[in-house]
């Protein structure tokens, strides 16, 4: 096979190809470019980010050793952590700055796919059409868009990275070069488990476009021969290639299982029988391409309806057939078109449904990668057909550029949907028929904002939708305990956790509510259950310590305003309350300090300033 390569002789392919790169980046940089000013969504990015302590924390030694050791969120995935640690230290907690982050990946990410594309098959027009598209669909605005989707554009970079790498190991073969992929690809998975797909797309790769099928020379030929076993079938040679990616990508598969099933988000065979999973898989496979071709009404959770109507499944069996069919009858015209068919289904396997993980049935972001296949088979087939028929060249472009133009004002309103968590989940609303968690995150949206006036409706909605739905019955909880009277809100609490006994949040809120009541034996317990559930939770810390405070328990409570503070260093309630506590124990100079300290942060404050002026005049000052 010819070599991999960027340049010709005059230079012309380098300038062409530097053009469109420029091209490629301007037009995601210019798409991307509103994400600066959106906030965070009260979905995943608290979790991952925003009331992550070990994240917030930065670049630590601590923190290093977490990222490489947590199954948090249900996730292995360290250098995603590790990712998120750094934007703190570049711009803190400044949304924008995570999703600029973002924004730039996925741009780098384009670009390279041009780049790779162009050296493997010396097409950089059909490169180009596949970078476009892949940069402005809106099916990848959720993994742009959303911060705690990092893990995708990440492992994305390091997928196409590793498909680079490949190319120039193809171009001679040896140890060195072969590390460089491995290192690659290792890098993905640990960003993401999702690219464990890539060995076997790589054998793809050796099939179309660098045919490598028939005459195929690996970095263990040397080492195969040397034994006296020397591999004569290239095809043999080219699996045999790939064992130590495999195995890598099977001691990730294992670890991603392990961490899903210690958060219960693997999903039983009986709470989801594999009839209906199945079923689901293939129904999903047609889905995304529909969503692709016509890509509107997109929401970030659809919601599972279990098994699918028996038309559904027919017709997608159907047409995932004659597709297939058709490619592998065209394999030896068209190669591509197997290439990349094979290409979008096997890298959909481990998302598809076969294995359970949540509630949703697809998600837009599962196609990050997947989608990559369909554009290349598309932009070949657009590019043979203008070899086949020069005439049609021109309508080709035109069409391209049309559809280019429709995609990207679809993808700029997509991208809007992303601004916050209302916009966000009012989209949901409007592309689903049923979606609780819409309705329950809409909810918590203006509970948040104290306007339970709005956000009762939806929790009343996410559970008429929903009967045993916890997060809502915890949410009418809080609005009922801000009421005067707070009537119902023991009754809501109760239900919350009756459903789910280990929701910290509605420990904690009852606790509150408890404490307002002035039942402080009841607040501690819930407090004392919260921390047993989350020993890093800071609402319980704080107020059980303030409880004890109160109850002139002083050691203890200081252990656990302590424990709040090293959570979160910012907090004026925590050391206004330390404050309190160190003067109580005529710690005086201890005290003086974390009342300036929490004056430092909120500047002002009377009740501070009180206590600061009270502290002096007893010490004579």
């Amino acid at each position: 096979m010819p070599a991999p390569r960027l340049l010709d002789k005059t230079g012309r392919s380098s300038k062409c190809l530097v053009l469109l790169c420029v091209l490629v980046a301007s037009v995601t940089v210019a798409l991307y470019w509103p994400v600066q000013s959106f906030d965070f969504v009260n979905y995943d990015d608290d979790v991952f980010v925003k009331d992550n302590r070990e994240i917030r924390g930065g670049l630590t030694r601590e923190g290093l050793e977490w990222a490489f050791t947590t199954f948090h969120g249900g996730n292995w995935h360290p250098l995603t952590w590790i990712s998120h640690m750094a934007d703190i230290e570049f711009y803190g907690l400044d949304p924008g700055g995570h999703h600029r982050t973002n924004a730039l990946i996925h741009t780098a990410n384009a670009v390279l796919l041009l780049i790779v594309l162009t050296a493997m098959t010396q097409s950089p027009g059909a490169g180009a059409l596949v970078a476009l598209l892949f940069a402005i669909h809106p099916l990848h605005v959720e993994s742009v868009a959303w911060v705690a989707e990092r893990k995708d554009v990440l492992s994305g970079f390091f997928w196409i990275l590793t498909l680079g790498a490949y190319a120039w190991y193809v171009r001679r073969p040896n140890g060195r070069r072969y590390l460089l992929v491995a290192l690659s690809f290792a890098m993905g998975l640990l960003s993401k488990p999702m690219v464990v797909t890539l060995p076997f797309v790589l054998l793809l790769l050796d099939y179309w476009p660098l045919q490598r099928l028939q005459n195929a020379r690996t970095v263990f030929d040397r080492w195969s021969s040397r034994r006296g076993k020397e591999i004569r079938s290239a095809a043999a040679r080219l699996a045999v290639e790939k064992i130590p990616l495999l195995l890598l990508s099977a001691g990730f598969s294992v670890l991603t299982l392990v961490a899903q099933k210690e958060v219960g988000a693997v999903w039983s065979i009986d709470k989801m029988p594999i009839d209906v999973r199945l079923a689901n898989a293939l129904v999903t496979y047609l889905e995304y391409i529909r969503k692709t071709v016509w890509p509107v009404d997109l929401a970030v959770l659809y919601p599972h309806a279990g098994m699918p109507a028996a038309w559904k499944i027919g017709v997608s069996s159907l047409l995932i057939g004659a597709v297939s069919v058709m490619a592998i009858r065209k394999k030896r015209e068209m190669p591509f078109l197997l290439a990349g068919w094979l290409w979008y289904l096997g890298t959909l396997v481990p998302v598809i449904g076969i294995v359970q993980v949540g509630s949703q049935a697809m998600a837009d972001r599962y196609t990050y990668i997947p989608l990559i296949g369909l554009f290349i088979a598309l932009s070949w087939g657009a590019e043979r057909l203008t070899h086949w028929k020069p005439a049609l060249k021109r309508p080709v472009i035109v069409s391209s550029l049309f559809v280019l133009s429709g995609l990207t004002i679809l993808a700029r309103a997509q991208v809007d949907t992303w601004t916050n968590t209302l916009t966000l989940f009012e989209q949901a609303l409007a592309a689903t028929e049923v979606n609780p968690l819409a309705h329950n995150n809409i909810g918590a949206y203006y509970m948040d904002r104290n306007d339970c006036q709005k956000a009762v409706p939806h929790f009343l909605e996410a559970i008429r939708i929903k009967e045993n739905y916890a997060y809502p019955y915890h949410g009418l909880g809080v609005c009922a305990s801000r009421a005067t009277p707070p009537t119902g809100a023991m009754y809501f609490f109760r239900k919350a956790l009756e459903i789910d006994p280990q929701l910290t949040r509605a420990l904690v809120d009852r606790g509150i509510f408890f404490m307002r009541q002035e039942k402080f034996d009841s607040a501690a317990h819930d407090f004392e259950q919260a921390l047993r559930i989350k020993p890093d939770h800071e609402a319980a810390h704080a107020n059980l310590g303030l409880i004890l405070l109160r109850q002139g328990d002083l050691a203890r409570a200081e252990n656990h305003l302590s424990a709040a503070r090293r959570i979160n260093p910012d907090s004026v309630e925590v050391l206004n309350n330390l404050g309190l506590l160190c003067a109580k124990q005529g710690r005086t100079e201890e005290a003086a300090a974390f009342f300036r300290e929490a004056l430092e942060r909120n500047p002002g404050h009377p009740e501070i300033e009180q206590n600061l002026q009270i502290l002096s005049r007893a010490n004579g000052n």
